[in-house]
């Protein structure tokens, strides 16, 4: 409990520091900013290891294009979500948040439209309204075609969160080259991996609607699958360092085997919250780790010239 004095009024009052941020990190969770945050991350990423200069109008762009998508879907989903995910459910069911949500979204995709008239141009502009239209229509359209198609929702999910990975060069006018190719691979299957880990929690719901899911097909105890993809992405990422198709700062990459590795463990043990919140945060790891790696080389190259 802190005490904020009041200028307008002259007087002391009490604010509950520890409610305070208890709220905002379910926000921060159940809102969609953590999805929106690990957007910016790949994008960052992607820039950082193909050197492509970064600005905050594409950093703002991305962020509010993912905000949108997840919190348009979490809303929509909220009556689902009260089996399978039910503090999410009753989060965004508290109040009027879902009433104010339409505000929020009608601000965001106004907001996205500006930023591209004053910093970029038309096909930038169609680009991004693309992938945003295409993450809209994922729960009213999209999600449906997982009843005749297995695992549909988690290529197309994974799909849009590679197309990431294209947005700097596209943004910037720069030539799609095969480190890109590459990093969108890394990211689709990272992403697979991640989706079929939170279908594990969904299962029950996925089975009502008729989703042929991996988890509904082949069962929710199994994490072979999960684990070969988690192998899968580092030894593509070695074949990209060992043919240079990657700098070698994305060794760094390589720690996320031992993070996957271990909120899969705690999926199996059914340690469900922390798994999945950390399975969520995995993309701004990426980021954390491949900055850790330039910061190093930054370092030792320094350190050498000095010698």
């Amino acid at each position: 409990m802190n005490f904020i004095y009041d200028l307008n009024n002259g007087w002391f009052h009490s604010f509950d520091v520890d409610a305070f941020f208890k709220t905002m990190w379910k926000e921060f969770i159940y809102g969609g900013h953590i999805f929106a945050v690990g957007a910016v991350s790949v994008a960052y990423m992607c820039a950082l290891l193909c050197s492509i200069p970064i600005t905050l109008d594409l950093v703002i762009v991305i962020y509010l294009i993912f905000y949108t998508i997840y919190l348009y879907d979490y809303c929509k989903g909220a009556d689902k979500d009260k089996l399978t995910n039910s503090e999410r459910a009753t989060y965004l069911k508290n109040g009027n948040k879902l009433g104010r949500t339409t505000i929020v979204l009608y601000v965001c995709i106004l907001s996205i439209g500006l930023i591209y008239s004053i910093y970029s141009d038309i096909t930038n502009m169609l680009y991004g309204f693309f992938v945003l239209v295409m993450g809209l229509l994922y729960h009213s359209h999209f999600k449906a075609l997982t009843k005749r198609v297995p695992a549909f929702k988690n290529i197309f999910v994974s799909i849009v969160w590679a197309l990431l990975i294209l947005s700097p060069f596209i943004y910037y006018s720069y030539p799609i080259t095969s480190t890109a190719l590459l990093l969108s691979a890394f990211v689709f299957l990272r992403m697979v991996s991640i989706q079929i880990l939170f279908d594990i929690r969904d299962v029950e719901s996925d089975k009502k609607e008729g989703l042929l899911t991996i988890p509904v097909l082949f069962g929710d105890k199994d994490m072979s699958l999960l684990k070969a993809l988690n192998v899968a992405t580092i030894l593509l990422l070695v074949y990209g360092l060992y043919y240079s198709i990657i700098p070698p700062i994305a060794i760094m990459a390589i720690f996320i085997f031992f993070y996957a590795h271990d909120y899969l463990e705690k999926a199996k043990a059914a340690e469900e919250k922390s798994c999945f919140i950390l399975a969520a945060a995995e993309p701004m790891l990426w980021i954390v780790l491949i900055q850790s790696g330039a910061f190093v080389v930054t370092v030792l190259r320094t350190s050498a010239f000095l010698l």
